[in-house]
């Protein structure tokens, strides 16, 4: 098991924490690569579409004046489920380590994105714009963590100057 499938099960929940549909859509866009298929939920290209809309979706609802707090407890506990769903799909040979990081990432990106961005929002006086380079920065976190979860870059062999 190689320390990527970690990293990208840890990346993953940070951001889920920062928006709970952008872990899975990115990692049901990193399914799509021709031989990636790795997790028969997310690699047909319906689920991708469907969990993209879903971010999109959620991106925008982010910006409106009645949208919840991220820390209120049915935010939060969405957050949570995305990064743990999201950490075992990334961690086959370990599934509840996996989802224990992208819980892990949840939690605390949820409380640190909220107060990062209100303080930001406060200093800068533009909320929308700092609201919108934390979409940017969850994206690409996203899309980093999933291109860390190909198939390729996880190695369930000893090297062969370890093997006996």
């Amino acid at each position: 098991m190689k320390k990527r499938s970690f990293t990208s099960a840890l990346l993953l929940g940070v951001t889920a924490g920062l928006r709970s549909m952008t872990a899975p859509a990115a990692l049901a866009l990193a399914q799509q690569t021709p031989g990636a298929g790795r997790n028969w939920l997310l690699e047909t290209p319906q689920a991708a579409r469907v969990l993209t809309a879903l971010a999109v979706g959620e991106l925008i609802f982010d910006k409106l004046p009645f949208a919840p707090n991220r820390t209120s407890s049915a935010g939060l506990t969405g957050r949570l489920l995305s990064g743990g769903m999201c950490g075992a799909a990334v961690v086959p040979e370990d599934q509840a380590a996996g989802a224990l990081l992208g819980i892990a990432g949840a939690l605390v990106a949820s409380f640190a994105g909220l107060a990062l961005r209100r303080r930001a929002a406060r200093a800068s006086g533009l909320p929308t714009l700092v609201a919108i380079a934390e979409d940017g920065l969850t994206i690409g976190i996203g899309l980093l963590a999933a291109s860390y979860s190909r198939p390729e870059d996880i190695d369930l062999e000893l090297p062969r100057r370890y093997a006996a």
